[in-house]
């Protein structure tokens, strides 16, 4: 027969059998493995009977009760029940923190690509890039305004004189040259914003690859359901940005529906 203080040391070792049972199935995130889980649980629903109820089967099996007695009694069988229970809450306390350090660094603001390239991108190519824009619609305005002139010359020329119609000719032939070197400057202005354009779209890509800035997307093929991802920085080594669709394309997988952000902003 147990003495009362053996009865209490041996629930209290089936009880941290229980949660070690317990802590296991609690290391199976999503039920991977869903009969290993379960008959986890239901070993410590188990445990945690026995338990509770050992003042009365005690007496009735004394060959388990001796056993138990005697493992209750030694410090490897106490290590062993309570190094896995440990381990686990040492395990799921490191997640949370990771967790929570991510949830502090992940971005306050999510932007589509053309966007990232006019708010994040380097701020001497932003500043270009605007720059060679408004030099293109500034030519482009140009462009239109002669055409408009050169049509009412046109317009004009058919109530004219013969002499007034030779003086509008020259006018014409001005403006018409000087449309087609307006226009020419237009067009170079177009490829110097392209260029410009590609800069920007390559320093959002170096930053990605540094992780100044984390982009998140669906895998392509997209199924319902299926929840966005933060795209790790050593995949950028595969991947290009597609800012006309926000994309993130990669030798044989792609990113839809993508968002670029920068860490604690």
């Amino acid at each position: 027969m147990l003495l009362q203080g053996d009865e209490l040391s041996v629930q209290l070792f089936i009880g941290a059998a229980a949660l070690t049972a317990l802590s296991v199935a609690m290391t199976q995130a999503g039920w991977t493995h869903r009969w290993f889980v379960r008959g986890m649980f239901a070993l410590a629903t188990l445990l945690t009977a026995a338990s509770v109820g050992w003042p009365y089967f005690q007496s009735r099996i004394p060959l388990i009760s001796d056993a138990l007695q005697v493992a209750a009694s030694s410090r490897a069988g106490w290590l062993l029940v309570g190094i896995v229970p440990a381990f686990v809450g040492g395990m799921l306390l490191s997640d949370s923190l990771r967790r929570r350090r991510e949830t502090s660094k992940a971005p306050n603001k999510w932007f589509c690509v053309f966007l990232s390239m006019q708010i994040l991108a380097r701020r001497d190519l932003i500043d270009r890039y605007k720059f060679v824009s408004k030099q293109v619609g500034d030519t482009a305005r140009e462009c239109i305004a002669l055409e408009e002139r050169l049509s009412k010359l046109v317009t004009a020329g058919l109530m004219l004189s013969e002499i007034e119609r030779s003086e509008m000719s020259q006018e014409y032939a001005m403006l018409s040259a000087e449309k087609d070197r307006i226009g020419k400057k237009n067009v170079e202005w177009i490829e110097t914003q392209e260029n410009c354009q590609e800069a920007l779209r390559m320093n959002i890509h170096s930053q990605l690859m540094d992780g100044e800035l984390v982009a998140k997307g669906f895998l392509a093929p997209h199924t319902p359901g299926t929840q966005e991802r933060i795209i790790p920085k050593e995949e950028w080594r595969f991947l290009s940005l597609d800012d006309n669709g926000d994309q993130a394309l990669g030798p044989n997988f792609e990113y839809i529906a993508l968002l670029i952000g920068r860490p604690g902003h």
